[in-house]
């Protein structure tokens, strides 16, 4: 559920946050107060477009900022997600939310802190929220999502039917993707048969060694600097042992060490604390001969005749070459001829596998055939439980001559196209007069007429519909007498699975809302400023009664119908939960 949101610089709101509790969460306020920006803030953070001009006057940016609390079964189903855009879900369940837009048109969009781009923010919104306005074009009217929402409401068996289809389909997928590398033209398949053969060749006959070309790099520096390395260690041979070709030669570090050695040797004769420096000397001695050895030892890796020198470049020549045209490295260079050898012996054996293949795809066909009948025969029976719902919640709404009906199209052609979804079509069609065919639902053309069938749609599919916060935004306006009670009975039936933050004018409504929130606009000498209050009960009945009859506080008659009609509506409410 959406615990709270921050707004910060947007229209006339400078700074507000607005905590948001389960259930039924109703904004009600005098018109211009900010309701209608607070949605809009919203659908902002969500990653709808948002103009310069929605920046407050006098500010640079404006932010939204939106905390996000996910039960269990919601964390399941909305994790994956996070995981692979990168976020590490957070234990508790948390996702916060953040957008900003500055006076440039640009902003920042994060996901728990982390900047994402602005379409990965949308992707996870539309998981989170579904917004839905008397004009908006929600998720309900697309007929894209339609079919998914038939079968989330078909249940259980519907969805093991789907499972089965689905293993089908991608088997199906991976031996057609299969057959038609080594189907198609012949000539094509010879031209690549000895294509892959040339590579595969190529890198075998070159019996390349993990660690190879690390080792010739090295080498190969030491052919190019051979002559300065050989001076080098000449020098500092010549420094340690001087010109002679003994350890002990006077010229050289060595043979000073050694007079060192005899000057402090003499000496001991006259105290026993030069022994210790001796030993010191002595261990030098020891050192700098082994440092002479390994000087020594070193001239023989740089003597290279002509033919090491022109084996270490020539195979370096043939790494860099296979490097450039099958990987960056040697274990890159391998895998690619294993791949091209696989490919090349299904490629042999085409004749043969093709033939298995489309044995096996014939079957296929018919077992995938089985399941969609299965699956086309269970929408059906869903669809019809779905009308009668739909309709009977329309009726409780003053508009029972309403058809509603889902148009169900299984293709049943002998090659038909198998889909995700099976051979069916799904669309939702709605007939709002009588005598008049239903027609698709995105058609619908009248605001109060849309507003009634969304929020009777939401009802029945309350279960099937698993985005975790609803938002209506003044639907119900038009509406009023019994059908503004049977409205606000249906939101209270959504409001048991999902979180409901509503936008509403009617009494009725917010006298059957767990939690009401007051919008109010208080203005200064050089300011106007939004404020949100969440009401106690008695700030609710006085917000009742100033929806009754316009009087923020009434008492009496309109103070005895607010108590009246709080209660009644939570009878209401009692039963239908």
């Amino acid at each position: 559920m959406l615990d709270s949101l921050t707004i910060r610089n947007t229209a006339i709101i400078d700074f507000l946050t607005i905590g948001f509790g389960p259930g039924m969460n109703c904004l009600t306020g005098e018109t211009g107060a900010g309701k209608s920006i607070i949605i809009d803030s919203i659908c902002f953070l969500l990653g709808e477009r948002m103009s310069r001009e929605s920046i407050r006057q006098g500010a640079e940016e404006a932010q939204i900022t939106g905390v996000f609390t996910l039960s269990e079964e919601e964390s399941e189903r909305i994790d994956p997600t996070l995981v692979e855009i990168g976020i590490e879900p957070e234990p508790d369940g948390t996702v916060i939310l953040f957008r900003s837009c500055n006076l440039s048109g640009r902003g920042t969009c994060r996901i728990n802190d982390r900047i994402v781009t602005l379409s990965t923010l949308r992707r996870l919104g539309e998981l989170l929220v579904d917004v839905h306005g008397q004009h908006d074009n929600h998720s309900l009217l697309s007929p894209s999502t339609h079919i998914g929402l038939l079968d989330a409401f078909a249940g259980p068996e519907l969805a093991e039917a789907s499972d089965v289809y689905s293993a089908l389909l991608s088997e199906y997928r991976r031996n057609e993707s299969e057959l038609e590398e080594i189907s198609g033209d012949p000539q094509k398949r010879a031209q690549l048969i000895d294509l892959l053969m040339f590579q595969t060749d190529e890198i075998f006959t070159a019996s390349l060694k993990d660690g190879e070309d690390t080792q010739l790099e090295e080498r190969q520096k030491l052919i190019d600097n051979a002559e300065n390395i050989s001076k080098g260690l000449a020098s500092a041979v010549e420094a340690i042992a001087g010109g002679g070709d003994s350890y002990g030669d006077a010229g050289g570090a060595r043979g000073m060490l050694d007079n060192a050695i005899t000057d402090i040797t003499r000496l001991g004769k006259y105290s026993e604390s030069f022994g210790e420096c001796l030993e010191k000397l002595r261990e030098c001695s020891y050192i700098l001969d082994d440092a002479l050895d390994m000087i020594r030892n070193a001239f023989d890796s740089v003597n290279v005749d002509e033919k090491e020198a022109g084996y270490v470049a020539e195979r370096l020549d043939l790494i860099y070459a296979l490097k450039r045209k099958y990987g960056d490295s040697i274990d890159e260079i391998k895998r690619f001829a294993e791949d091209a050898e696989e490919r090349l012996e299904k490629l042999k054996g085409s004749e043969e596998t093709a033939a298995r293949l489309n044995a096996r795809q014939s079957e296929l066909r018919k077992l995938m055939k089985k399941a969609a009948l299965r699956m086309h025969a269970l929408r059906e029976k869903a669809a019809e439980k779905l009308k009668t719902g739909i309709m009977n919640a329309l009726a409780d709404m003053e508009m029972g001559k309403v058809v509603f009906e889902t148009r169900l199209d299984f293709d049943d052609r002998e090659l038909p196209q198998f889909g995700k979804n099976g051979l069916d079509t799904a669309e939702f069609m709605i007939s709002t007069n009588p005598g008049e065919l239903p027609r698709p639902l995105a058609r619908i053309a009248s605001g109060g007429e849309l507003s009634r069938i969304m929020l009777a749609m939401k009802s029945c599919l309350a279960e099937a519909d698993r985005i975790p916060v609803l938002i209506f935004d003044e639907i119900d306006t038009g509406i009023s007498g019994a059908a503004a009670a049977a409205v606000a009975g249906k939101f209270m039936r959504v409001s048991r699975s999902h979180q409901v933050i509503c936008v509403s004018h009617l009494a009725q409504i917010a006298a059957i809302s767990d939690n009401n929130i007051f919008i109010s606009k208080t203005f200064g000498d050089n300011f106007v400023r939004t404020d949100a209050e969440t009401l106690d009960e008695e700030g609710k009945i006085r917000e009742v009664g100033r929806l009754l009859d316009g009087d923020g506080d009434a008492t009496g008659v309109t103070r005895a119908h607010s108590i009246e009609l709080i209660a009644r509506m939570r009878e209401r409410a009692a039963r239908e939960g």
